[in-house]
């Protein structure tokens, strides 16, 4: 097969739609998309959820892929699988190539095998396709040349049908990887929506414009709709693809289409469009025309407005429908519901709000009314009947303001005029029993009430609110704050059972009122648990009146009056809610609700069911009646902190400057604070009571400054009092430290007797302890004591004294410290103790320098300092290279000696070591670690200069460094000097170590150019120095410089000669500039040169003055071998330039030039030089009037304008020059404005000028005007270029002055080109002149402007041949009213909108307002339409009953004599329809403005038409 195929699913990747019930998965070796045997069967459904009918191929493919097909992926049927032949083979290639996730979890092993092949038996009736299934199957390539056998062909089906037939799956010309198809469908909308918008704005633009056509807009759109057609047949988009044959189809009907649209003026699609598209405009036009001011300013007279005005309805206004009405009914509460009302609120109302109820009516919204059933004409009055509950007497009311009860209309009878069947609601104010007595009408007509109607009960409304109790019981800490809510402190076990009596009777109250009996909703919340208040076991408290204070004083007929209506009269009840209140916290009451026995339910709380108590924060900041919120406060405690229990017991204290005198005992509090703690100190039998506050929690301590057992006894904080917790802290007195001392001698036989002594102290106290004792040699009684320490963790300690000078030593003991007293206490002990010092010795520091290295072949010298009782005898050793040599003095008799260290042979490192040491009493000591070691070098440093190819090189005025290497040990001294100088100075350096890896050289200083040699160097050993390099120079760069050439400068100017600066030849303003300045450089380039350029205008009178410049800019400029310096170019005047500064390669810092203008050498040292470049001759062209005066004051001049200015001459009809009227012509020419030529100030005189004028016809001609001496002149133009009519135009081409300076103002490739008009381009600047004909006006033969009687009527067009020139301004009065408006066709109309005066004043040619016409003979009276009005101009709706007379009266307005038509008809059949006509009169030559019919008859009068003496209403 071909091996590839357009338009394979997404699925062929082996994904699986997500969300998939029963998903189909890939079999590994079974190739893509071979399915699983055995999935279970359920119904292919779409997208959506709808199940598609097995047995129907389904054409629509599934979101997976159309994504797949907008990507273009093409997979190979080659190999796919282990059976590619197989699969290749298959009629339905599509059910094996499709992966399972796409064909969906409905294919299973039985769809399979009944698209496979016989071999698997088909139980289905039909096979179920997947929903790309036969876009799929249409895709089947070529089949393969080598096939193996395929299984039996699957039974013929319609998706199998198709496959066969070849059909090719629709693509898109654009590959979907561009872009996908839902864009490239949702693209070609759009395009087709934007044509369709854009063909409808230019058919109703055309259709609007009367009578006319556009071939243009009918090519245009027969070509736009053919490429739109052609672009969708050759794009084949899917869904949205053109065939060839609609293609033409379409292309023809566009073209049909677009005849009647653009080309042919009274086409169908004309006639309909332009009415639409006029009322559409016009009503545009109209709302933009009512904006104040701003309206008719943007809109005007547009002659759309004109064609549209239509008169407006009000000329005749007014119908009388008379009706004939039967009886009407009246119905109080037809429901049969109970009412109920707030009497607190109605008390608390004014009291002539009760009085005036029947005459305003309802007072708000809220108010309680009964439902009166109205079926009927609209009643006036309504009388009812009241009986009050609490006397039982009856009262006749009336309720005369209908209109101010609220009413709702549930039906309405035409026929019957006014009738309608609604509801009136009555508004009520007085608890009791209500009926109807009567209802009137206006007529004063009784309707009817229904017999035996049940009287209506209104009772009081329930209401209930929460209190908290105020009698005395309540107990101490209950308290109610101003903001209404409570407070109490938690109760435990022991107060509630004390408090248990006062406790159960609870701490708020319920107070309800209403119709007994009631029901109330109570939650509680309690730190956010939601719980309901039952209170049907609770047994209310009944207050109010009793029977017999309510009786007193009434007989037995009242008595029994009251007692029929007792069931319903209001009691007052008080439910008491009882609360433990063990646990802490927030305890909030809502009473959401209340209903009474006449199931009037009154929602208490506006926060509902949910609210506060779905877990919400209660926000209320004070208490409601119907919420009620108590805090109950969790009682404080008190304990020792753990940090304190955890320390070692009891405490001490001590009275040591060093220890505080008292212990911060830490508390733990709980509660709110401040706290009130009292607690007791037990000191024996001395009990001590003491309170302390607290404001916070954090960081609280009793200060225990006494010994003694510390109890916490009680605790208040700023709600509760509590109780303490913990046990007793107990505080005791430190005792005194104390201390035994004992000596114990050292004795050693050999040293002559005691060497030392040991002592032992035994303590007494708390550690650590430290023992201060003072220790003196009494054999220097002068001598000052040395004072030591003893410090011990134990009890018991021993030390030794061994001192190394003899002599009796006296030890003082002074002062004792343990941690109870670290300031110590003072003792007094001494020991003395006879001691024969042993001998020492020690290397000497102090007296001489102990050597640490040495050259080979040096002696050395090493200080050792001995004591004891001389003479000594000293043993040393020297240590080389592990073999020790030992060596020994005697008779040594100075404590400080120096031991000779003879000439070190071999370099490394010796170690010096001293042995031991014996004093005269031939007491031996032998020494430890008293040892030094000294290291021997074999020679000293090795140097030489690294010294550069050239020598050192450094810019004037730096340091120079001239690199060294040195080979040794640091720090290494260095002498060397200049050579040739006379001094012989030597200069020496020191070069200090340095790191290896440090980028710094070693280096030493040169003090100016010249060559410098190394003399000597050295360490601790003198060094060599390196013969190759011992020598090296320094030289110093030379500095840069820069100067300007002489070459092609001059001295020929005046002020040039006064100061002798060089001047480059001079330049026209325009002209092309010459090279510039040569500049002259030295040093290593590329130079880089900072240059000022002063700069004098030409007409600056301190030219060349330094200080008096009018610009001066500095300028950078890098610069290379012969290179120059540009000249400024561009404005006239004087330019001087100065080299500031130049750097160079070498030089980065830029080296400031000598400012000179005369060379010190030839080509050096010139830094000033001049230019200088002469004005161009400016000139305008200039017209005046014959007395002088200036007509242009914007000139030709400079750049011109691009339209020039237009002088403009109106001629009056009749005054023509294609008459050949030359001597009026030449008459007229002494009026015409005179041309002149004025040049500006800095050119030189003589002066050229060329001017190109261009005639009203004919092509243009240049005038040369030579020697014009002065800066000003007037010009001759040749007679036969501007005697003509029309329009002539003139310019300047160019300017030249003496020196041959030139300005050009027209570009030389536009001279001489014809007019615009005559192909030529437009002409730009110059003064144009023009002879206009003024414009004429004459009323229309057609329009009613032309009737001579000059009266129209409003609604009539006024219309105007206009003569001239296209384009009109027209000014009219209307009104006293004057109007300008804008014509641009040849017929001038307007609508004559509003009746007045009407006058035609002005015309005027747009291209020249000042050509004008004025009319004295077009001025019109326009007069109002008549009206009339029946019945005021009002639809009257009368009811009337049978035999009743009516008068309608019809008022006319006008100008008599009047004729108008009245008509009566009957009712319409429905909304809309006008009825038949019953009669029809026409009344002529009525001289009176008011007309009155008399009728009793049914029907609608109406008039249809009227005509006064000069207009009627409707217009024929």
């Amino acid at each position: 097969m071909s091996g590839r195929q357009t338009g394979t699913p997404v699925g062929s990747q082996g994904l699986t739609p997500v969300g998939s019930p029963n998903r189909v998965q890939r079999r590994t070796g079974q190739g893509l998309g071979t399915p699983q045997l055995g999935s279970p069967r359920t119904p292919l459904t779409e997208s959506h959820g709808a199940p598609l009918s097995t047995g129907e191929p389904n054409n629509r493919s599934t979101f997976a892929e159309r994504v797949y097909q907008s990507t273009g992926r093409i997979n190979s049927r080659n190999g796919i699988g282990p059976f590619p032949d197989f699969y290749a083979s298959s009629r339905d290639a599509s059910a094996y190539t499709t992966p399972a996730a796409l064909r969906g979890a409905s294919v299973h092993s039985r769809d399979l095998a009944s698209s496979t092949g016989s071999d698997l038996p088909d139980t289905t009736p039909s096979s179920v396709l997947s929903p790309g299934s036969l876009s799929r199957q249409s895709l089947v390539g070529e089949k393969s040349a080598l096939r193996r056998a395929p299984p039996p062909k699957p039974p013929r089906t319609a998706a199998s049908t198709t496959a066969e037939k070849g059909v090719q799956a629709p693509s898109s010309a654009i590959p979907a990887a561009v872009v996908d198809l839902p864009s490239q469908r949702l693209y070609a909308l759009a395009i087709l929506a934007l044509l369709l918008a854009w063909k409808t704005y230019d058919a109703i633009g055309l259709a609007v414009d009367s009578g006319r056509t556009s071939f243009y807009l009918f090519v245009k759109w027969c070509l736009l709709d053919t490429a739109l057609w052609y672009a969708g047949w050759l794009l084949h988009i899917p869904k949205m693809a053109v065939p060839t044959r609609a293609m033409y189809v379409l292309v023809a009907g566009s073209a049909f289409i677009n005849l009647n649209l653009f080309f042919l003026s009274s086409s169908v699609l004309t006639l309909a469009v332009k009415p639409v598209a006029i009322s559409v405009a016009s009503s545009c036009l109209r709302s933009v025309k009512s904006i104040p001011w701003l309206g008719p300013r943007l809109v005007g007279d547009n002659d759309l407005l004109i064609d549209s005005f239509e008169l407006d309805e009000e000329h005749i206004l007014g119908r009388h429908t008379i009706h004939i009405l039967p009886h009407s009914l009246a119905h109080m509460n037809p429901q049969g519901k109970c009412f109920c009302i707030d009497d607190a609120r109605v008390h608390s109302e004014p009291w002539y709000w009760r009085y005036t109820s029947g005459i305003l009516g309802q007072r708000h919204n809220s108010q309680t009314s009964i439902p009166i059933l109205v079926n009927g004409t609209q009643p006036a009055s309504i009388t009812y009947v009241f009986t009050s509950f609490d006397t039982g007497q009856r009262q006749l009311r009336t309720v005369k303001n209908i209109g101010a009860l609220q009413m709702e209309a549930s039906a309405v009878y035409p026929t019957l005029g006014n009738w309608v069947m609604a509801t009136y609601h009555l508004p009520i104010n007085g608890i009791g029993a209500y009926e109807i007595y009567s209802v009137k009408d206006n007529k004063g007509l009784e309707f009817r009430t229904a017999a035996q109607a049940p009287q209506t009960i209104v009772v009081n409304c329930p209401r209930a609110k929460l209190q908290w109790r105020s009698d005395k019981n309540v107990e101490d800490s209950f308290t109610v704050g101003s903001d209404g809510h409570a407070s109490i402190c938690q109760r435990t076990a022991q107060i509630q059972t004390s408090t248990s009596e006062t406790s159960d009777e609870g701490l708020i109250q319920v107070a309800a009122e209403g119709y007994e009996p009631m029901e109330m909703t109570i939650v509680r919340l309690v730190n956010g648990h939601r719980e309901v208040i039952n209170l049907d076991s609770i047994l209310p408290q009944t207050v109010g009146d009793s029977v017999e204070e309510l009786y007193k004083g009434l007989n037995e007929t009242q008595v029994a009056a009251i007692e029929k209506w007792q069931q319903f009269r209001s009691r007052k009840s008080v439910y008491t809610i009882s609360d433990t209140f063990l646990r802490p916290g927030e305890y909030v009451y809502k009473l959401e609700g209340i209903r009474d026995a006449a199931n009037h339910s009154v929602a208490l709380s506006n926060l509902g069911v949910k609210g506060v108590f779905d877990g919400e924060k209660v926000n209320e900041s004070k208490a409601t009646p119907y919420m009620a919120r108590i805090q109950v406060y969790q009682r404080p405690s008190i304990g020792w902190a753990d940090s304190l229990l955890n320390t070692e017991l009891p405490l001490r204290i001590s009275d040591d400057r060093q220890r505080k005198s008292q212990h911060a005992l830490p508390l733990t509090l709980t509660g709110t604070g401040p706290w009130s703690v009292s607690y007791t100190v037990v000191d024996g039998a001395d009990v001590v009571k003491e309170t302390k506050t607290f404001t916070t929690a954090k960081g609280a301590t009793i200060d225990a400054k006494r010994a003694g057992i510390y109890h916490l006894a009680s605790v208040q904080d700023k709600h509760c009092a509590g109780h303490a917790e913990g046990t007793n802290i107990s505080l005791v007195l430190a005792p005194i430290p104390k201390v035994n001392i004992t000596a114990t001698p050292i004795t050693a036989h050999e040293c002559g007797g005691e060497i030392g002594a040991l002592i032992d102290l035994e303590l007494a106290g708390r550690p650590p302890f430290a023992v201060h004792y003072r220790e003196r040699n009494l054999r220097f009684p002068n001598s000052r004591p040395i004072t030591r320490v003893v410090r011990s963790q134990q009890r018991r300690q021993s030390f030794k004294i061994m001192p190394e000078l003899a002599g009796t030593y006296e030890l003082e003991f002074f002062r004792l410290e343990d941690d109870n007293y670290p300031s110590g206490q003072p003792i007094a002990t001494t020991i003395q103790q006879a001691i024969h010092a042993q001998p020492s010795a020690k290397l000497d520091n102090v007296s001489g320098r102990i050597p640490a290295s040495a050259c080979m072949g040096e002696t050395l010298e090493l200080p050792v300092r001995l004591k004891g009782q001389g003479p000594w005898e000293l043993t040393y050793n020297v240590i080389y290279e592990n073999r020790r040599t030992s060596k020994t003095i005697t008779g040594i008799i100075d404590e400080n000696y120096t031991i000779d260290l003879g000439a070190f042979e071999k370099p490394g490192d010796y170690t010096i070591e001293l042995e031991r040491v014996k004093d005269g009493n031939q007491c031996a000591r032998d020494l430890l670690d008293v040892s030094t070691v000294i290291n021997v070098r074999e020679g000293g440093p090795y140097v030489g200069f690294k010294c550069p190819d050239g020598g050192v090189r450094v810019l004037d005025g730096e340091q120079a460094l001239i690199p060294v290497h040195v080979v040794g040990e640091f720090p290494v001294d260095v002498r060397y000097h200049k050579v040739g100088d006379a001094s012989e100075h030597v200069y020496k350096t020191t070069i200090t170590r340095r790191s290896h890896s440090s980028a710094q050289a070693d280096s030493v200083l040169a003090y100016g150019p010249g060559e410098y040699e190394l003399v000597s160097t050295s360490d601790i050993c003198a060094g060599t120095i390196d013969p190759q390099n011992a020598r090296c120079s320094v030289h110093v760069e030379p500095k840069p410089s820069a100067w300007f050439v002489s070459d092609g400068l001059r001295r020929d100017d005046v002020d040039s000669h006064s100061t002798g600066i060089l001047r480059l030849q001079e330049s026209c303003e325009g002209a092309k500039l010459p090279g510039g300045f040569e500049l002259g450089l030295s040093g290593s380039g590329p130079w880089k040169l900072n240059y000022r350029v002063d700069f004098w205008s030409a007409s600056s009178p301190r030219s060349g003055v330094p200080g008096f410049t009018d610009r001066s800019q500095t300028h950078s400029l890098v610069a290379l071998q012969n290179s120059a310096l540009k000249p400024e170019c561009c404005e006239p005047g004087l330019y001087r330039y100065t080299l500031i500064s130049v750097s160079d390669e070498r030089y980065q810092k830029p080296q400031a030039l000598m400012s000179t203008h005369e060379a010190i050498a030839p080509d050096a040292g010139i830094t000033v030089v001049e230019h200088v470049i002469a004005s161009s001759p400016l000139a305008a062209l200039r017209a005046y009037a014959p007395d002088g005066a200036p007509l242009d004051a914007a000139a030709s001049r400079g750049t011109f304008r691009r339209k020039a200015p237009s002088i403009k001459y109106c001629l009056t009809p009749g005054q023509s020059l294609s008459d050949g009227d030359a001597q009026a012509w030449a008459k007229l020419h002494e009026h015409l404005p005179v041309f002149r030529i004025e040049f500006e100030e800095g050119g030189l005189a003589p002066y050229q000028a060329w001017v190109e004028v261009f005639p009203a016809s004919g092509p243009s001609e240049v005038v040369h005007i030579r020697d014009i001496e002065g800066l000003s002149q007037s010009i001759t133009l040749p007679e036969h270029v501007t005697s003509q009519i029309g329009r002539y135009h003139m310019r300047l081409v160019k300017t030249r002055d003496a020196r041959g300076c030139e300005h050009q103002f027209v570009d030389p490739n536009e001279v001489g080109l014809g007019r615009p008009d005559h192909g030529g381009k437009a002409i730009a600047g110059g003064i144009e002149i023009e002879y206009i004909e003024a414009p004429n006006a004459r009323p229309a033969t057609s329009s009613p402007s032309a009737n001579p009687s000059r009266d129209v009527c409003v609604g009539d067009v006024l219309s105007f041949d206009l003569r001239g020139l296209n384009s009109w301004n027209v000014e009219y009065t209307y009104n006293s009213a004057r109007r300008t408006t804008t014509a641009n066709k040849r017929l001038f109309r307007r609508v004559a909108d509003v009746p007045g005066n009407f006058t035609l004043t002005r015309l005027c040619h747009r291209s020249a307002n000042d050509c004008c016409s004025e009319f004295d003979d077009l001025s019109y009276s326009v007069h109002d339409i008549p009206r009339v009005r029946v019945s005021g101009g009002k639809d009257v709706h009368q009811d009337i009953l049978e035999g009743d007379l009516v008068d309608i009266k019809m008022d006319l307005v006008g100008t008599p004599p009047f004729t108008f038509t009245w008509q009566r008809r009957s009712f319409g059949g429905g909304p809309g329809s006008s009825g038949k006509i019953l009669e029809s009169h026409t009344v002529k030559d009525l001289d009176s403005h008011a007309y009155t019919i008399s009728t009793s008859s049914e029907g609608t009068f109406e008039v249809t038409y009227v005509q006064d003496r000069y207009c009627q209403y409707p217009k024929a």
